[in-house]
């Protein structure tokens, strides 16, 4: 019996940490939709933040209030997402996250300049962007 335990424990582990062919040269090519969109969105050619946290945790909620308002101040200027990891943990997995929220800045070449973990103002994520703060 405890053998069996033990085969559904790996079995169950596999199916939520499946293998990743992960380099050390960015997020690994997956199917996964939040690991696309960031793609799309860094070679855009305009800086990104990408807030990864989950609708069931507080700090994310309010996070995603800072970043609506960022999204507005900086439409045509950056790009603004936000990937709950609850309903994509590929994504989560393959950009390392560790703790919700954590804000993961671009530059516009597409290559990471930043993270945060927690929460920041409006003012701090428009300026990690690279762009005025003023209106």
């Amino acid at each position: 019996m405890r053998s069996n335990f033990s085969l559904s424990l790996l079995l169950a582990s596999l199916l939520v940490f499946p293998f990743s062919s992960r380099g050390d040269s960015g997020p690994a090519v997956s199917a996964s939709s939040g690991v696309k969109l960031v793609q799309n969105a860094t070679a855009s050619g305009l800086p990104t933040v990408v807030e990864f946290g989950a609708a069931s945790c507080a700090s994310c909620r309010e996070m995603k209030i800072v970043l609506d308002r960022v999204a507005l101040r900086t439409q045509g200027r950056a790009h603004v997402l936000v990937i709950d990891i609850s309903k994509d943990w590929d994504a989560a997995r393959a950009f390392r996250i560790q703790l919700m929220p954590t804000q993961v800045f671009f530059g516009a070449d597409g290559r990471e300049i930043g993270r945060h973990m927690g929460k920041l103002p409006e003012t701090e994520v428009i300026a990690k962007l690279g762009l005025p703060t003023s209106p």
